[in-house]
């Protein structure tokens, strides 16, 4: 063998290694041990809410035969919402109240019919979000119930009303009158077997309250409680986080940049923040100003176990109010701890009020259930006293009031107290019994 050749052989066997060696690392696969897929690794919490999440009906009132029936279960409330939303409504337009022959009043309760209430006026340019309609354009409008009447269902499409109760407006719309009668068969039929009863108060000649016949009973709860996250709070109030100075205040902490001001009162868990440079307000439409308090939320994770609701809304003031919600019921504190309250300034949001603790995980019940007065006794004691006016009562409602406690091991704990209450305006009152003088101021709106 002469020596080119030898060259010629090695070489060969060079480039042959060569191939086999890159070949093997493209094809590689490396046994890995089994990864055990532990929730605490791979659990991500979502807190983003859209919104039929946040804009929900209240209670649902059933009229038929002179009697009154009324449910703010969530379960009921969430199987008659998914029957509506997919509905599909066409010919949006204004119904004149002249036109309807009767009064308002009479024409919102009418016997044989279904009101889906909510806590305040809903712009339908938001609503139609949610809503499947066919219409390219829709009229400006805002509701706070949906109507539907047993008579008025017939031939191939029939009318679903959206009323404005303190604007005294009706607006309808067309909808598959075969959907009508499965939702009434479903709902409406057996109502009076499933629901206790309520009886009809007429205010000032005007506006129409509902409440229990009969007393009721309602469970008192107790809750532990949960954090929200402090940093993520001042990550999304402050435009540059790292330079916001901390310091220690007598209710808690306070963090500023200069300009805004964050301050965490860690007696009642509330974050109250201010940013003054904002002041003027821009006054857009009432459809963006509820649009963007829901997203402002969601960019920091903020609904807190998505028990908050739609509450009340002031275009005037460029104000809206979300409140905490369990099992169907609004809840209360004279500090605000189940408010969530946004004002909105000329180009970012000027103020901003809320707790930052969510309800964890509910103790059993201590003693037997609370028995609340009945309607009727509701009413004869808000006529009785001379520091109410009556007649300005806009709205009577069960609801918790959320007092705070340590338990034993110091740990905090909330407890909600089954109570009456009534609203005069965007305010929230304990209906006084006994020994109280009068409607203690108990939620603010």
């Amino acid at each position: 063998m002469n020596f080119e050749r030898a060259k010629s052989i090695i070489l060969i066997i060079l480039v042959g290694t060569s191939i086999f060696l890159t070949w093997s690392i493209w094809t590689y696969e490396p046994e890995y041990d089994p990864f055990e897929q532990s929730s605490e690794f791979i659990k991500i919490k979502s807190d983003v809410q859209i919104v039929s999440d946040v804009i929900k009906p209240v209670s649902i009132l059933f009229h038929g035969n002179g009697q009154h029936f009324q449910t703010s279960s969530p379960v009921e409330i969430n199987e008659m919402e998914n029957e509506f939303l997919q509905w599909r409504f066409s010919g949006l337009k204004e119904v004149s109240v002249k036109r309807l022959q009767r009064k308002f009043d009479d024409f919102v309760h009418e016997d044989g019919s279904i009101e889906i209430e909510f806590s305040d006026d809903i712009p339908i340019s938001l609503y139609k979000t949610v809503l499947n309609i066919r219409d390219k354009e829709v009229p400006e409008f805002s509701f706070d119930r949906i109507i539907i009447k047993q008579k008025n269902i017939s031939g191939n499409e029939s009318a679903v009303y959206f009323v404005s109760y303190d604007q005294e407006k009706v607006y309808q719309g067309l909808v598959d009158s075969k959907k009508l009668r499965n939702f009434m068969d479903s709902f409406y039929s057996g109502s009076y077997d499933k629901h206790p009863e309520y009886v009809a108060e007429t205010i000032n000649g005007k506006r129409t309250l509902f409440v229990p016949e009969n007393p009721v009973e309602i469970n008192k709860l107790e809750y532990y409680i949960d954090y929200l996250d402090i940093g993520n709070l001042k990550n999304a109030l402050f435009s540059f986080p790292k330079f916001v100075r901390q310091e220690s205040v007598s209710v808690g902490e306070e963090y500023t940049d200069g300009t805004r001001l964050m301050t965490v009162n860690k007696e009642n868990y509330l974050i109250s923040y201010i940013n003054p440079a904002q002041k003027s307000k821009l006054f857009g439409s009432s459809s963006d100003l509820l649009q963007k308090s829901i997203d402002f939320i969601n960019d920091h994770a903020g609904w807190e176990n998505n028990n908050y609701r739609f509450a009340y809304m002031s275009e005037n003031e460029q104000r809206v109010v979300f409140r905490l919600f369990v099992n169907g019921y609004p809840t209360f504190n004279e500090s605000g701890m189940t408010e969530i309250e946004q004002i909105w300034g000329k180009e970012e949001i000027y103020s901003y009020d809320r707790p930052y603790f969510s309800l964890d995980s509910v103790l059993p019940s201590e003693g037997s259930p609370k028995t609340l007065q009945s309607g009727k006794e509701v009413i004869n004691q808000l006529k009785s006293k001379d520091n109410i006016d009556f007649k300005s009562v806009e709205d009577i409602s069960i609801g918790y009031k959320l007092n705070k406690s340590l338990d034993s091991k110091l740990v905090t704990l909330v407890t909600l107290e089954p109570t009456w209450y009534y609203r005069i305006g965007d305010k929230w009152f304990i209906v006084p019994f006994d020994e109280d003088t009068g409607g203690d101021q108990s939620g603010l709106e």
